[in-house]
């Protein structure tokens, strides 16, 4: 990632979509790791558990433990996690270089909805 550029413009709250232009959600925070004395980005959160974290305060707190109890259990804990080498480019929209059926630690809860309750519905068809 160019170590010139924003995160709070280029990556905070932008339209994160999949290598196929699919829309996976928007960015809800960013996990930063110090290098010899660089911020660096490592990480792009998403999801309401990111949300809620990043927001604080009692509604903050209850958006994420809400959301944190809803993953399914297989999930990894804490918040969904994709990692910034996937990230293609920033602009107009934060593009990753991967389709979204290759990021199973992301929307967890909503591939189960997809798969166990809307799929089910006449005329649903079939979810990734």
């Amino acid at each position: 990632m160019n170590e010139h550029v924003s995160a709070r413009i280029a990556l905070l709250d932008n339209q994160l979509v999949d290598a196929d232009r699919r829309p996976i959600g928007r960015i809800d925070d960013v996990e930063l790791s110090l290098e010899n004395g660089t911020l660096r980005v490592d990480s792009i959160l998403i999801g309401a558990q990111a949300l809620g974290e990043r927001l604080g305060g009692t509604i903050g707190r209850g958006m994420a433990a809400v959301a944190a109890r809803l993953r399914p259990r297989t999930d990894p804990p804490g918040p969904a996690r994709i990692d910034v080498a996937l990230i293609e480019e920033f602009e107009p929209l934060v593009r990753l270089n991967v389709p979204f059926r290759e990021l199973r630690e992301v929307a967890g809860l909503e591939r189960w909805l997809a798969r166990h309750a809307i799929e089910r519905l006449p005329g649903a068809g079939r979810a990734d």
